[in-house]
């Protein structure tokens, strides 16, 4: 790995949540098909979209640094920056940290220099931010002339969050039963407390401001969490299960207001 990215001197850092850790995931969620399927296919669009051979990339919000050890095995040098000491302290029973460079940090001051990366990427992260557009103008100003900033954002208005807003507690109280989960859990299509941000498409296009454009958009997973679905998913054949989920995946690309998760690719604007 070349040297290590010069720090500019830190400025205030935002009033953000420093405590962030494995506690906080659901693993029962996390374990069922549809999650494995979105998780799974988030990650491998954040590897090729965000993968520069012999290039830097940047993961913003890495948690335990998973993400951006993929990098470093796509043949990328790999950074991550994480605002939890709790994340970076288990990271040395999840990666190599002899490949991966971490740090402690909060998005919307990255402590580095101007120009010195040429991915910078953030998965399922930039709802938590207290100001989104700060981080972005701050990503922009780490980007090299051809670099990119690859976002991936759980979607509150997809076509799973549309139907459960419009079915209710009902349906969620009856899947509770057959699932034995508790019925009075938070609807899964309303934003976490931790969320400050709904992510949504609209969040998505304001996020550019003056310093960015967007340049691709597209969707991945349907029907995500929508009760039954998982379980539903589980029970099928293997062979079966990959092509339904594969399916609607690929409906999810171009409807990219509906899907589960929305990616998004920026570059540089060009100055007149």
């Amino acid at each position: 790995m070349s040297s290590a990215p010069s720090k500019k001197p830190p400025s205030a850092d935002p009033a953000v949540d420093l405590d962030y850790s494995v506690d906080d995931f659901d693993f029962e969620i996390e374990h069922l098909p549809d999650s494995t399927f979105l998780f799974q296919r988030m990650e491998d669009a954040l590897v090729r979209e965000g993968t520069v051979t012999g290039g830097r990339t940047l993961d913003v919000a890495c948690g335990v640094g998973k993400l951006a050890a993929r990098f470093q095995q796509a043949g990328g040098e790999a950074w991550g920056i994480e605002p939890s000491a709790d994340m970076l302290a288990l990271s040395r029973f999840v990666i190599d940290r002899d490949a991966v460079a971490l740090t402690r940090g909060v998005a919307e001051t990255l402590p580095f220099q101007d120009a010195t990366f040429d991915r910078i990427v953030c998965m399922g992260a930039l709802d938590h931010f207290v100001e989104p557009r700060s981080f972005m103008q701050d990503a922009a100003r780490l980007l090299k002339p051809d670099g990119r900033i690859v976002i991936a954002l759980a979607n509150y208005d997809s076509l799973s969050c549309r139907i459960g807003r419009g079915i209710g507690r009902p349906l969620q109280r009856v899947a509770s039963r057959l699932l034995r989960r508790p019925s009075e859990q938070r609807p899964y299509w309303q934003p976490p407390d931790d969320h400050i941000h709904k992510g949504n498409l609209a969040f998505v296009r304001s996020l550019g401001g003056s310093d960015l454009t967007l340049e691709r958009c597209y969707g991945i997973s349907l029907l995500w969490l929508f009760p039954g679905w998982g379980w539903l998913l589980a029970v099928m054949p293997a062979k079966l299960r990959h092509a339904a989920a594969g399916a609607l995946d690929r409906r999810a690309h171009g409807n990219v207001g509906l899907a589960d998760t929305i990616i998004s690719v920026w570059r540089k604007r060009e100055m007149a």
